[in-house]
């Protein structure tokens, strides 16, 4: 009990093993380890301003960065930020690999370079609303406080 007890009083660490059996990853962590905190759980965002209005019809670029707005808005709430997230995952509407570079232009703005979280990208035929090009959802871990 008492060695649980401490357990659950570490501070959360986030810890990026590395395999050399795996490729080299590029703008994301194949492996993303943490310890005790504050797990947060974040729906799918997408293009949507505050009124619920789709931007950027037809322009991935534009859609991508306001559902990194929306994201970084979402771990705010939590009371997270990007260097909290451990997990995402990306939906891409009829997805082209030529596509990536814009994703990644974008992702790099906000994410953590040195220790990216772990990352999965998604082609799907349709999202939820005709309009909406792509949608990215997130797991953050929050240090517990001493």
């Amino acid at each position: 009990m008492l060695a649980a007890s401490v357990l659950l009083l570490a501070l959360a660490q986030t810890e990026y093993p590395q395999s050399k059996d795996l490729p080299p990853a590029n703008g994301y962590s194949h492996v993303v380890a943490t310890k005790p905190g504050k797990m947060v759980f974040i729906s799918g965002q997408v293009a949507m301003n505050k009124e619920g209005k789709v931007i950027g019809i037809g322009d991935l670029k534009a859609q991508t960065e306001q559902a990194m707005l929306n994201l970084k808005a979402a771990l705010a709430a939590a009371g997270a930020d990007f260097s909290h997230v451990v997990k995402l995952n990306w939906y891409v509407k009829n997805f082209k690999t030529d596509q990536l570079p814009i994703i990644r232009e974008v992702r790099a703005r906000y994410l953590n370079k040195t220790n990216p979280p772990a990352s999965t990208l998604a082609g799907v035929s349709e999202l939820f609303l005709a309009d909406v090009l792509i949608e990215v959802e997130a797991i953050a871990v929050i240090p517990e406080k001493k």
